[in-house]
């Protein structure tokens, strides 16, 4: 957690520095209108992130998050229908024009036992759950979208070696890069993309890390739409096809999504 100080603090500054500019008769207005919070959630028939399908099965993905100025601090949520947390996510964004930059600390539980259920409290380098992420998210005018995602501390290990080898606890560094397109066709949203890794890394592919150097591990098509059920309420639904040709796997899944 310690590690989302430093972003957190340069954001809140460079938002306090925008709103130190406003007249005080407005600044108090303005910091109330810019100050807000969001909440919702999906209900989806399979988990898939990044070409990786973590769960094979309908789940629930809660959301919250918090609003003001251009910082961001949100929290995410992915539960089975069984009630098995699998993994919660903490984030912190920062938003200048087109780009956004992240960071994310994401929790997994994996498959883990009630007597070896990894501890939330453990952020030690060679032993946390944890896993730290720093992103940059770029959109377009356009419809064309990319992003940088890099893992720098945690869980992402180089664990593909020989627990003898001195680098079998080290940080792998996995790289993913994704480029994506959004096109509105008859009212439905379509976004293809294509996501890529340039190292080694047990979080794609495979899950393994035995493919070096850079392998392309997603290739998917979403499309959504909201589906009008009254004159006041509409439904979000969505669908997701995708190809990981490093795993030559593929994954398909459908979800609704509900916010406030």
């Amino acid at each position: 957690m310690m590690k989302k100080l430093p972003l957190t603090l340069c954001a809140a500054m460079v938002c306090a520095g925008a709103f130190a500019q406003i007249d005080d008769d407005d600044e108090l207005e303005t910091e109330q209108s810019g100050v807000s919070f969001s909440a919702g959630g999906d209900v989806s028939s399979a988990y898939v992130w990044r070409g990786n399908l973590l769960v094979n099965g309908f789940n629930f993905q809660p959301y919250l998050e918090f609003y003001a100025g251009c910082l961001t601090l949100g929290m995410w949520n992915c539960t089975e229908a069984n009630g098995k947390l699998k993994e919660f996510d903490l984030y912190t964004s920062v938003t200048a024009g087109q780009v956004t930059f992240t960071l994310t600390d994401y929790f997994s539980q994996e498959d883990a036992g009630a007597s070896d259920r990894p501890l939330y409290g453990d952020y030690h380098a060679h032993t946390t759950p944890h896993t730290f992420e720093f992103s940059v998210d770029w959109e377009s005018n356009f419809g064309l979208d990319a992003s940088m995602n890099l893992l720098f501390y945690g869980a992402d290990k180089k664990w593909w070696l020989d627990e003898e080898d001195p680098d079998y606890e080290k940080n792998a560094y996995g790289t993913y890069f994704e480029l994506g397109y959004t096109a509105d066709v008859k009212s439905v949203a379509f976004r293809p993309c294509v996501g890529m890794v340039f190292n080694q890394s047990t979080w794609y592919g495979d899950g393994t890390g035995t493919h070096k150097g850079f392998n392309v591990v997603n290739i998917g098509v979403k499309a959504s739409k909201d589906v009008k059920i009254t004159d006041h309420f509409s439904l979000p639904v969505y669908a997701v096809f995708g190809y990981n040709p490093q795993a030559d796997d593929v994954a398909a899944l459908v979800g609704i999504s509900v916010g406030f």
